[in-house]
């Protein structure tokens, strides 16, 4: 399918499944050339974020002649946004180690603050933790993607999004926790 007839079936009706099959087939064209030595999730996760991006941003599209490009331009966002992203967790190794916990493990305090973190996640981010993390044994992706009704990118996306925002999250308890003891 063209781009052009893409973007006239779309326009007609968003949840037209041919037309998204054909969109997410020609972005992953472009993904695959561009991120296949960054891995399969991320090549998934770039498709996932600019098909989902076009569509919802489809009004702004000047037309079917354009689609293409204006596709093009939600792709290098993607990409941007997941290079930056794949970098931030790349570079995990020059951060402060974390501190030490004993042999028993976590005490009440930092377990508190981790339930505090997770509860206060977005119930869709909540739910994909507790389902890949928390289950035993974790849910692959493909039933976390049924589960939460998105496709596989994006569930890894979501996945992805909320352990960085519970990361964020803990870290910054903990700084808080720290402080105030030495205070």
């Amino acid at each position: 399918m063209e781009w052009a007839e893409i973007y006239r079936r779309l326009r007609r009706r968003l949840d037209d499944a041919e037309a998204w099959t054909a969109l997410e087939e020609k972005v992953r064209r472009w993904a695959r050339r561009d991120l296949w030595m960054r891995g399969a999730e991320v090549v998934d996760d770039v498709v996932a974020d600019t098909c989902s991006d076009a569509v919802m941003g489809l009004a702004a599209a000047r037309g079917a002649e354009t689609f293409a490009g204006f596709v093009g331009g939600q792709y290098l966002n993607a990409r941007r946004r997941a290079l930056r992203a794949l970098a931030r967790t790349q570079s995990l190794g020059d951060m402060d180690p974390p501190e030490p916990v004993g042999e028993e493990g976590p005490d009440e305090e930092e377990l508190a603050i981790l339930r505090r973190c997770l509860a206060a996640l977005p119930e869709r981010e909540r739910r994909a933790l507790e389902l890949r993390w928390l289950e035993e044994p974790p849910v692959p992706y493909d039933t976390l993607a049924t589960a939460l009704a998105v496709t596989g990118g994006n569930a890894r996306r979501i996945v992805f999004n909320a352990l960085a925002r519970l990361r964020r999250c803990v870290q910054e308890s903990l700084r808080a926790l720290r402080n105030a003891g030495a205070g």
